[in-house]
């Protein structure tokens, strides 16, 4: 298989996972809600399993960008992969902190994030190749936890609250994706345009204090070809 089928087949498999995402989403936010009783205990359950994943995710990255500031600070990728780990992680607090948010809404307790630490896989050996393999691993398992959380919530406000989320984690993977792939290359211009890749942590405004895509300007378009 040539190089450029290798891109054309990993752009299309993150393409397919970004829009199966999407649709499952969109699917089930249109399913009945729950009578608001029976739907916050459960939802209590659901939304602090998302949150320790998110703190879990931050502990990762966390972990992740002291070992590549450290024993990987000669390969010539660790600056960059740095930056990316440090701006998810970033983003990863905000989900963190909205989730709290609709747990203590809910009636629920909020997990503690000193009770979450970093595990790594079985195996697992530090190398920037395999730091991107398993920040994918877990953003793609985070973007799958939020469709399905969608479909269960019992309100649309936490429903809204999931798919904004996952939305972001499935950004998140199509770019860790595109870089375990090699069809992109950590790089400065990379560590540049995270802004621009992931603009914000939410999908849509979620509440005070938090900001989705409508905040991000649209194109205008050229009056010319060129």
């Amino acid at each position: 298989m040539s190089e450029d089928q290798s891109r054309r087949d990993a752009l299309r498999g993150a393409l397919a996972f970004a829009a199966s995402m999407g649709a499952a989403m969109a699917a089930s936010m249109a399913r009945p809600r729950e009578a608001h009783a029976q739907a916050a205990a459960g939802d209590v359950t659901t939304l602090t399993a998302l949150q320790r994943a998110e703190y879990d995710a931050i502990r990762t990255y966390s972990t992740a960008e002291s070992i590549l500031m450290t024993d990987l600070s000669s390969d010539p990728q660790a600056s960059t992969v740095r930056a990316v780990a440090a701006y998810y992680r970033g983003q990863h607090e905000a989900h963190a902190n909205a989730l709290r948010t609709a747990i203590t809404a809910a009636g629920g307790t909020p997990i503690d994030p000193t009770t979450v630490f970093f595990m790594p896989p079985t195996g697992f050996r530090a190398t920037v190749a395999n730091i991107i393999k398993l920040a994918a691993n877990k953003e793609k398992a985070a973007a799958v936890a939020y469709a399905e959380a969608v479909r269960s919530l019992g309100t649309a406000e936490r429903a809204q609250l999931a798919a904004a989320i996952g939305g972001v984690e499935t950004q998140h993977w199509i770019v860790l994706y595109l870089l375990a792939k090699g069809v992109v290359q950590p790089g400065m211009n990379a560590a540049t345009m995270l802004n621009q890749l992931c603009p914000q942590a939410f999908v849509a405004s979620v509440g005070t204090g938090t900001a989705g895509l409508e905040a991000v300007a649209e194109y205008q378009y050229a009056p010319n070809a060129t």
